[in-house]
């Protein structure tokens, strides 16, 4: 018969792995379902809800496109600004994780100073969107790339030169979707992780989390739920791939991008043989803030980018 000393073991130890559970599960649905940038909170963080509030006149879009992992229909939403003189050149803004358009319309007044049509996006599961998960930009890939092709097909004129912006997550996203399409002109990356998995780890050091070695767990719990593979849109990875000219800002002072990936960025970037791509690290720049530090001298370097990329377009 069980002493009392051994089946309150058991019961503690029945009682740890139940937390172990629960908080393994609680940190993939966290990975899979970011809160959403509600109005509220727009308001109260970005003191603003719209472009209308930047002085930027807008028109609210929506895209539906089918989801791979469930194959129904899921709406996204998005803001379309237009420029009277772009000539054809439109810049898609991809914002964050945890973010939305009304955060990534934070870079909408220089892409306009820059003569470029806007269109800002919501990624599935995040701002005004459907979906209940985010990928990592696994299933986000051909989300913009649907989005992309409508876009063309009702706006040809609009988007002769069709650049993508894509910060944080949304960096990992335009690489995705660049890698498999022939018309994206540039990509300009503003705080692009390496890979997920280091992204995760950044943030969970920082939010100080408990149970960090549970993290590859979890990892792979979310991956399992919403039947992604995080790995297939490394970031590192789709920079040696893509065919574009591409330019990465990389903050020297950002939490989630450690010493090592920051130096591996660069190194990547070096190898990269099409003139025009390159690499900009801001000593002081933290995580998605760099054009906050000095934000002429960012215009002028994106500007003087697809100064060059456009000139190699016009070569014969």
């Amino acid at each position: 018969m069980p002493t009392p000393y051994f089946t309150l073991a058991l019961m503690l130890l029945c009682a740890l792995f139940a937390l172990l559970a629960a908080s393994l599960l609680m940190m993939a649905r966290l990975l899979l379902r970011p809160a959403r940038m509600s109005d509220g909170k727009a308001a109260y963080l970005l003191k603003r809800l719209s472009p209308g509030d930047l002085g930027l006149h807008f028109q609210t879009l929506e895209f539906e496109v089918r989801d791979d992992h469930s194959q129904k229909p899921i709406k996204l939403a998005a803001w379309w600004i237009a420029h009277p003189a772009a000539r054809g050149k439109c810049v898609v803004i991809i914002h964050g994780y945890g973010d939305a358009k009304v955060g990534a319309i934070a870079w909408a007044p220089m892409w306009h100073e820059l003569g470029y049509h806007i269109l800002a996006i919501d990624l599935r599961a995040h701002g005004e969107s459907e979906g209940r998960e985010t990928t990592a930009g696994y299933f986000e890939r051909h989300d913009l790339n649907r989005i992309l092709d409508q876009l063309c097909a009702a706006r040809p004129a609009d988007t002769r030169t069709l650049v993508l912006f894509g910060i944080s997550l949304g960096g990992a996203v335009s690489l995705a979707a660049a890698e498999t399409r022939e018309n994206i002109v540039a990509i300009v990356l503003d705080s692009p992780f390496t890979q997920y998995s280091h992204a995760v780890r950044a943030h969970a050091r920082r939010m100080n989390m408990p149970f960090p070695k549970l993290i590859p767990w979890s990892i792979r719990l979310a991956q399992s739920l919403s039947g992604a593979r995080f790995d297939d849109v490394r970031p590192i990875d789709l920079l040696t791939r893509v065919r574009c000219p591409i330019m990465v800002i990389a903050g020297g002072c950002d939490p989630f991008l450690p010493a090592e990936d920051l130096s591996l960025l660069e190194a990547t970037m070096a190898r990269r043989t099409d003139g025009v791509s390159r690499f900009w690290k801001v000593p002081e720049g933290e995580h998605v803030l760099s054009i906050s530090t000095d934000p002429e001298a960012y215009r002028e370097r994106i500007e003087a980018f697809l100064k060059d990329v456009l000139a190699l377009r016009e070569v014969p």
